[in-house]
């Protein structure tokens, strides 16, 4: 079905819609007035900070290896079968 722009009109006189067959231009809109941008809020600033923070820390902790590299070596290292399963269930 086709409606015409004279059936339209009817249609909105008979409703008593003011203004009807008038058509508004749009303003014209100026590419360089607004551009597009974003910005982080203060939260994800903190986010930002700590992440870069976390990656510049080593996730081997020197003192820890070095110590049980030596009980180890001196055959003293001896850890539980039951300590083994508990630390794996807890991560």
């Amino acid at each position: 079905m086709k409606i015409s722009s004279e059936q339209i009109q009817q249609m909105l006189q008979a409703r008593a819609v003011k203004g009807a067959g008038k058509v508004q231009k749009a303003a014209p809109v100026d590419p360089v007035a607004k551009a597009d941008g974003a910005a982080l809020s203060v939260a994800g600033q903190d986010i930002t900070k700590a992440l870069s923070l976390i990656s510049k820390t080593s996730d081997v902790r020197a003192e820890k290896v070095a110590a049980l590299k030596e009980r180890v070596a001196a055959g003293t290292y001896d850890v539980a079968g039951r300590d083994i399963v508990g630390s794996l269930f807890d991560r």
